[in-house]
């Protein structure tokens, strides 16, 4: 199984955990290499019923740990959150690290 669906499998389950129920709607991954790391770069596009525990959940999401098998997430931010008729569309950002 590829990064990109363990981390919108990830996402989706820290979401469900929370009581938020999301909808996945595009993921643009690119990968990347430093001197001692391989991962991939993540833009995902999602929405959901706006409502407190879907916030609450982005509120806490840079803090939150998201398992992903065979990789570490780093730097997973709320970019965009835009919110209208009762739904709310956000943009997450975030970086993923192949373990050993």
């Amino acid at each position: 199984m590829s990064a990109v669906l363990r981390f919108e499998r990830a996402l989706l389950r820290a979401a469900t955990l929370a009581g938020a129920d999301i909808r996945i709607e595009r993921h643009a991954s690119e990968a990347w290499h430093s001197a001692t790391f391989a991962g991939g770069r993540h833009r995902v596009e999602a929405s959901g019923r706006s409502d407190v525990r879907l916030d609450e959940w982005l509120a806490r999401l840079g803090d939150e740990a998201i398992e992903v098998p065979g990789h570490v997430v780093a730097d997973l931010t709320v970019a965009t959150c835009e919110r209208a008729a009762g739904v709310t569309r956000f943009r997450l950002e975030g970086v993923t690290v192949a373990r050993g």
